[in-house]
């Protein structure tokens, strides 16, 4: 079975439940931004908060913090309400369960895509299309055509309201930006600070690059 269908299989069993939480929160997800409850993060974000859309995590090989930033999005998701679901599509398995746990997101509600790379593009259409899930975050090797999809899941985040997190490794170099709601860069100068760089916001324009305390685990499970 293809990542695609096994999207469509997986959303099947979660059933209507999902599809009429999602509604019932609609009007509240789509006008507001998505505050991440980290504190130092949202004060530097241009909306206060992740929008929605799609939003570029770039960090060193997919790292750099990027992890932390789109758990602490998956738990704001979720904060949404009790029906609130999330999804993470995951394709070389590198999310750490417990890391996931100690960041307080509730694995109950988030759905885990293990799609081959292959397939990636087309599992995470899916999810996003569905309309069921307040954030989906896409561990996104460079692509071929990666603007397409990205205006490919713009198109399909909207009438639901989603945030799309891409996490992409800034090392890899890239023809042209895409076209990303938002774009923050990150690093690690230390074990104990994250840098942001707002590459790119709603109207194109870059913010200087401000450090911050890294410590997400403490400030989410509180």
């Amino acid at each position: 079975m293809s990542a695609a269908h096994d999207v469509e299989a997986l959303l099947a069993q979660l059933g209507a439940r999902v599809h009429l939480a999602n509604v019932a929160q609609a009007t509240h997800s789509l006008s507001h931004v998505l505050v991440t409850a980290w504190p130092e993060l949202d004060a530097l974000l241009p909306d206060g908060g992740l929008p929605r859309g799609v939003v570029e995590l770039a960090a060193p090989h997919a790292r750099g913090g990027a992890t932390s930033v789109a758990l602490a999005a998956v738990r704001a998701g979720q904060a949404r309400g009790k029906g609130a679901w999330c999804a993470w599509i995951d394709p070389e398995g590198t999310l750490h369960a417990p890391g996931v746990v100690a960041a307080g997101v509730e694995l109950a509600r988030m759905l885990v895509v293990r799609a081959p790379r292959a397939g990636v593009a087309r599992a995470a259409l899916k999810a996003v299309a569905s309309g069921a899930f307040e954030v989906v975050v896409i561990d996104l090797d460079e692509v071929a055509r990666g603007e397409v999809l990205v205006r490919k899941l713009a198109l399909a985040a909207e009438p639901g309201g989603t945030t799309v997190l891409l996490l992409t490794d800034s090392t890899r170099p890239r023809g042209a930006p895409w076209p990303v709601t938002l774009r923050l860069e990150l690093s690690r100068p230390d074990v104990r600070t994250l840098s942001v760089l707002v590459a790119k916001d709603r109207r194109g324009r870059v913010h200087p690059a401000r450090t911050l305390p890294f410590r997400p685990v403490a400030l989410l499970a509180g």
